[in-house]
């Protein structure tokens, strides 16, 4: 099935437009006559049967299935035909289908992808159709598996390194809630009619409202995560956390490497399949995260249509490592643009990795330091009054009642232990 926008006109004249889901266009014009109009003309756009982009993953192990098969002799129906084939989600089944039907009908490889909505991204289309044009389309899947077998494992990489501060923060927030729920209340019984000091004063009372509110404060919980999410995904705030990003000491160096190892690759595979050096700017700058600078690109591309070499146009982008416009530049002026691109990026890939080892080398001390300073703020909350105590035990004049009391003290500190 097809989604077509058409063009016709009634009995008396009147243009009108719209759009009909059918089989093909003889369809489209039997359903028209059949509410009296006549086709004048129409667009024809497959429907997005699958809803969603494919991943890295997914978009390597299908490139690489087509380029083994088009290299085999293969032709591109039949290759989809054997990928429809086997056992793979109804949904996906259905778009390598519909791929299938439009390529019968004449609609080239690249226009038929590009029909199934947002199924394959831009870059994929537009290397396909460069490769159309060269005759190498086996050639382009065979390079394009690569390109998206390295994109998942970068992006697997930057997963894992955030996957452990994750864990750190899930289980700092555990701990807490363990002590203010069940640990602290044993201990502020000692406490009652005594003059604590003000940080046990705030740590109780914590306490004692969520013990006495769980409800109330876990529905906050999820309130508060799912407002913070809703907020880190508007624009003019992601946009001020990713420029943050790229100037934190430290840090930035590492986030730039990343994000210029990802450029870097995507604008080398664009570029190396014949696409003009704007086209593939503009292809390549959907690829990068970091919304600030993404935003720079504009000037980048206007620099370039502007006569100005790549290499100038780049150098000014806050947010990428400056080695890039260096090899570029040096790319440019020895003619082998294509080939200094390719060599970047392998070596950009290599430094990403070792980048991403360095976030990961630093977010765990800090996490634990997090971590261990709100243990210790809690236990010092207990064990300041319990010091006080104690002092008052040694100034007291009634040694029996000193040692009674201490006795009471030293079984509420065992319990303690215990627990």
């Amino acid at each position: 099935m097809a989604v077509y926008h058409y063009k016709a006109s009634t009995m008396d004249g009147k243009i009108t437009k719209g759009q009909i889901t059918t089989g093909s266009p003889e369809q489209l014009r039997d359903a028209l006559m059949q509410q009296k109009l006549f086709l004048i003309s129409f667009d024809e756009k497959a429907s997005d049967t699958f809803g969603r982009k494919l991943k890295a993953n997914e978009l390597s192990e299908l490139c690489r299935e087509l380029g083994s098969l088009l290299n085999s002799g293969v032709s591109v129906v039949r290759s989809f035909t054997i990928i429809s084939g086997r056992d793979i989600e109804p949904k996906l089944k259905k778009a390598y289908t519909n791929i299938t039907t439009q390529i019968k009908r004449g609609v080239p490889l690249s226009d038929a992808m590009e029909m199934q909505g947002r199924m394959f991204p831009d870059m994929l289309v537009n290397m396909i159709r460069a490769g159309e044009e060269s005759g190498s389309i086996a050639q382009t899947f065979d390079k394009m598996a690569v390109h998206y077998e390295k994109e998942y494992r970068m992006t697997g990489a930057v997963k894992s390194a955030l996957t452990y501060p994750i864990i750190l923060l899930v289980l700092i927030v555990v701990v807490m809630m363990g002590l203010f729920t069940f640990v602290l209340p044993e201990f502020f019984e000692l406490f009652d009619g005594m003059e604590v000091p003000a940080i046990t004063r705030v740590v109780m009372n914590i306490s004692t409202f969520i013990r006495e509110n769980v409800i109330i404060v876990a529905l906050l919980s999820v309130i508060s995560v799912m407002i913070i999410g809703f907020i880190l995904q508007l624009y003019p705030v992601k946009y001020q956390i990713d420029k943050l990003s790229v100037k934190i000491p430290k840090i930035s160096p590492l986030i730039k490497i990343i994000h210029t190892a990802r450029f870097g690759r995507t604008l080398a595979s664009l570029y190396a399949s014949g696409i003009n050096i704007v086209d593939s700017l503009s292809l390549s700058k959907k690829t990068v995260t970091n919304y600030y600078i993404r935003e720079q690109f504009d000037e980048v591309i206007k620099s370039v249509r502007s006569g100005n070499t790549l290499s100038e146009s780049i150098k000014n982008i806050d947010g990428f490592d400056i080695k890039l416009s260096q090899t570029v530049e040096v790319g440019e002026e020895t003619g082998m643009l294509d080939k200094m691109l390719n060599s970047t990026a392998d070596s950009y890939e290599y430094e990403s990795q070792a980048a991403i080892n360095k976030l990961i080398t630093i977010m765990q001390p800090v996490m634990i330091v997090i971590l261990a300073g709100l243990v210790l703020v809690v236990i010092g909350s207990v064990m300041l009054p319990i010091f006080s105590m104690y002092s008052n035990i040694e100034k007291s004049s009634d040694p029996g009642a000193g040692l009674e009391m201490q006795a009471v003290i030293t079984k509420d500190i065992s319990e303690w232990e215990e627990i």
